[in-house]
């Protein structure tokens, strides 16, 4: 047995085999990661770029540089670790356990540290050191980090923790089971640091999959060449095949064929899909158009033209909140086959926190290694094979996947493993859709997602109804150079509109004839207060019409939905305050009575009173609409609820959109807004906007879809100045103040692409602090729970199927943590058997609180430790005691 193959890499505490040697598992990875960089994926066409030269002439040399990725576990420090698998014939007598020892941290320094590495020069060829030393660093830091190459608080020095001639033995006898190649192609620094980033994910994910079980201990019984050529090789591409990691063969169908619903006819944005030029490279493409003009579908179709390119393998679409997620995933389970060739079996992925209530989602997730064994394609419906389905991280790798942006922007943010997810998402036509919905910190949080993209080769696709020109400006920046380049300026305002960026081109403005179904006029009233907006309601529904009040807070959605309870009416009500479980229920039934496919006789009469959960995403169609006041952007796409869908005759002579708004003087107090909406003020905080979109609507009149869309837009956003009453200036700097500070706390957050993996200069990366995707409100997490029988049993049992955990997840609510920080005073009988149920969740790092209903009633802490009453109702939701 060569001597090399004593130092192990893997152990297990049984089996016939109890450790796999370093050397092969060196293998087995590098042999994952040469695939990754095959024609299989396209991957290579990233590392062509950045070297200049073709990938046959990289991936030997790259491939051999990743097999010595672990090369740090030769250490003492490391092999002692386990006393059966220690190297006694090379290393003596076991030394007993040794102080902590980061392997990654060695290896780092093993590959980078001067006069270490000789076994290095013929193979990092004639770069300058700096930009080997970024690559070499991506591939030793694997593990999801890099190090802060700090041990203890004092450097590591490698002849303290490596017996000198062991690392170059291992390193020797590893590059000896590969041909002779020419030496890497020689690259630039800054070229380096940008490629380190998705050089780090692929060797995360080769490192994944090559310690999993598809590659099995063995005996050191083979030389690291036969190794090589007869096990780690086949059995990579095995692996491939069982997690179906390979890319599916994108449609060769032409236009938009097959995307389109049977006898639809297509669109001017969908034609403008079907035709827009696309040139070589990665491409940003921007589109704005009305509600209903089938932007998702001139998205797809779009997409899979850049697929049917090589501008990626597959697509992964990312929305604001999870409620829009589940509802674009069931749009998608419907269709997203026909963006790939007949027969393939591509997977369709859900990333959010909550994908495991999605009962389609779970449902779709094929047994471990089942997908093989499909053999009637035809009658498969959606799939996602469970390599994909076992953690959000690789939700990426899948060929589809929708889920919330935050889950995308992880890829930015030093979170563990973002650059895998960065790999994932590379290989994606990225589709950003209610690119509006964003505040200041989120929206330097996508420019910075559309920087690493581009910067990864990827395209991408942006969808709003509403995108101001100064946001469209900086997303195009950050696409087009890196961040770096100040010049775009996007002149064009004409409406509906396509914009294509790409690197080294102009951007291309293409404007669009508006949806003949979209082109209209609704007109804009103001109320003078609730009372008015709730006597409006009542008439219409008493006609016959079905109608909704959206209200910009909880309380005051309640208090409206109580208000016409009170009149004898029976309105729904559709917040954020209610457990999942009722939450779902609620949601269904909205769509159910208001949805794009309800009948006349269901929706005779009904009202909703909602939040602002209905303003994205979800296909409603109401005939009578009530809103408070909300800034310009958000009137417009609840307005889009109003008269969505065709409908013959309807109740009420047009559509009309009732603002609940004080009247937009030039004089007036500066509780202009806090006077009118108590509690709303604080949730739309820049009161300048609220009162400029106020002016430009009641002064328009109406809502021109599209005409005078760009208009109110631009008029409130920046484009066109309109002056704001003195009374608010105060309010308007100390928003934009706010908004800057945002600005600047997402630029300390997010990942510095320039920096490269390992240069990164986020202290973060080694800190227990999780940086948040969205700023906002700290929240407690409760469940809430019956007492029954002397025990807690969580709210929803029902459709849980005796699946504890499921339950729990489906009783869970969030409460802004100013309001709620955990449970008031209980019984001391529930109180102990809380703490026993909370106690085996911190065990899991599970913070949430359990919340025992008692008679009907809640009791909660507020963050001043003042017992608040509320009460819970499958109807209402959680519901205040006393002043709200």
């Amino acid at each position: 047995m060569e001597e090399s193959l004593h130092f192990w890499s893997k152990t297990r505490p049984d089996g016939e085999v109890r450790s796999h040697p370093l050397v092969y598992h060196s293998l087995d990875v590098a042999a994952m990661f040469e695939l990754l960089l095959s024609d299989r994926f396209g991957y290579w066409r990233v590392f062509e770029r950045s070297f200049g030269a073709p990938i046959a002439a990289i991936a030997p040399a790259l491939t051999a540089l990743v097999a010595l990725h672990d090369l740090g576990k030769v250490a003492v420090g490391f092999q002692a670790k386990v006393e059966q698998a220690w190297p006694a014939a090379l290393l003596g007598a076991w030394p007993g356990r040794q102080n902590r020892y980061d392997h990654a941290e060695g290896s780092a320094r093993l590959l980078v540290e001067d006069g270490h590495a000789t076994f290095l020069d013929g193979i990092k060829g004639a770069s300058n050191r700096r930009a080997v030393h970024s690559l070499l660093l991506a591939i030793a830091y694997h593990h999801g980090k890099p190090m802060d190459r700090i041990a203890n608080g004092t450097p590591m020095s490698v002849p303290k923790f490596v017996r000198a001639g062991d690392a170059a033995l291992v390193a020797t006898s590893i590059l000896a089971a590969f041909d002779p190649s020419p030496p890497l192609p020689s690259i630039d620094g800054r070229s380096a640091r940008t490629l380190s980033w998705l050089l780090s994910g692929l060797v995360s994910l080769a490192d994944w999959i090559g310690s999993g079980r598809d590659f099995a201990f063995r005996l050191p019984e083979l030389s690291p060449r036969e190794y090589w050529l007869n096990v780690a090789r086949p059995t990579a591409l095995a692996a491939i095949a069982r997690l179906r990691l390979e890319p599916a063969q994108p449609s060769i169908e032409p236009g938009s064929t097959g995307l389109l619903e049977d006898g639809w006819q297509a669109t001017p944005a969908q034609h403008m899909a079907v035709g827009l030029p696309l040139p070589d490279g990665p491409l940003l493409v921007m589109i704005e158009d009305t509600t209903g003009s089938g932007k998702t579908e001139a998205a797809l179709v779009l997409a899979r033209r850049m697929m049917q390119q090589a501008k990626g393998a597959g697509i992964f679409i990312a929305l604001p909140t999870t409620a829009t997620a589940d509802a674009m995933y069931s749009r998608m389970a419907e269709q997203y086959r026909r963006l790939f060739a007949t027969g393939a079996l591509p997977s369709l992925a859900l990333a959010h926190g909550r994908r495991r209530l999605n009962p389609l989602f779970c449902d779709s997730i094929l047994p471990d290694g089942d997908v093989a064994e499909i053999h009637d394609e035809e009658s498969v419906g959606v799939i996602c094979a469970a390599f994909f389905a076992d953690d959000r991280r690789k939700v990426f790798l899948a060929e589809v996947g929708v889920g919330t942006v935050d889950q995308a922007l992880l890829a930015v943010l030093p979170s563990r493993y973002a650059t895998l997810r960065l790999a994932g998402i590379a290989s994606k036509i990225l589709i950003i859709d209610e690119a509006h919905a964003y505040d200041a910190y989120m929206q330097k949080e996508v420019e910075t997602l559309l920087a690493f993209h581009a910067a990864a080769g990827g395209s991408a696709i942006v969808l709003s109804a509403t995108l101001p020109r100064g946001m469209k400006e900086k997303y195009a920046r950050a696409f087009r150079n890196l961040g770096h380049d100040d010049t775009v300026s996007l002149d064009t305002l004409s409406y509906p509109l396509f914009t294509t960026v790409s690197a080294n081109r102009e951007p291309v403005s293409n404007p669009v004839a508006p949806h003949v179904g979209t082109s209209r006029s609704v007109k804009a009233t103001r109320l003078e207060n609730r009372d008015e907006a709730l006597s409006r309601i009542a008439a219409a529904t008493r006609a016959g019409a079905c109608a909704v009040y959206i209200r910009n807070s909880v309380d005051d959605a309640i208090e409206a939905w109580q208000g016409l309870k009170d009149e004898g009416l029976e309105p729904l009500l559709f917040h954020a305050r209610f457990v999942m479980a009722d939450r779902l229920a609620v949601e269904r039934e909205v769509l159910r009575v208001f949805g794009k496919h309800s009948t006349r006789d269901q929706r005779r009469g009904r009202i909703l009173v909602a939040t602002q959960v209905v303003e994205q995403s979800l296909d409603l169609d109401f005939d009578v609409m009530a809103s408070d006041l909300a800034p310009i952007d958000l009137l417009i796409q609840r307005a889009g609820r109003l008269w969505r869908h065709s409908r013959g005759d309807r109740p009420v002579p047009g559509p009309e959109l009732l603002v609940v708004s004080p009247e937009p003087l030039i004089d007036i107090h500066k509780t202009w807004a806090a006077a009118a909406f108590p509690r709303g003020a604080y949730v739309y905080r820049n009161h300048a906007v609220l009162w400029k979109s106020a002016k430009v609507l009641f002064e328009a009149g109406t809502i021109r879809s599209p005409d005078n869309l760009r208009d109110l837009i631009e008029s409130v956003y920046g484009a066109f100045d309109v002056e704001i009453p003195a009374a608010l200036t105060d309010n308007a700097d100390f928003s934009e103040g706010r908004e800057s500070a945002e600005t600047s706390q997402a630029k300390q957050n997010v990942l510095p692409l320039e920096d490269g993996y390992a240069g990164s200069r986020n202290a973060a990366w080694n800190s227990d602090i999780a940086i948040p995707t969205r700023l906002g409100e700290p929240q407690t997490l409760f469940r809430l729970a019956h007492w029954q029988d002397g025990a807690l049993i969580p709210y929803a049992t029902a459709g849980a199927s005796g699946n504890s955990m499921l339950a729990w997840a489906l009783s869970e609510m969030s409460i802004a943590r100013r309001r709620a920080t955990g449970r008031g005073a209980v019984p001391t009988s529930v109180e102990q058997a809380a703490l026993a149920i909370e106690r085996l969740w911190r065990e899991q790092g599970d913070a949430a609180v359990v919340l025992p209903i008692i008679d009907s009633r809640l009791s909660l802490l507020d963050d001043r430790n003042q017992t608040r009453g509320a009460s819970y109702a499958s109807q209402c939701g959680l519901a205040w005691e006393g002043p709200g």
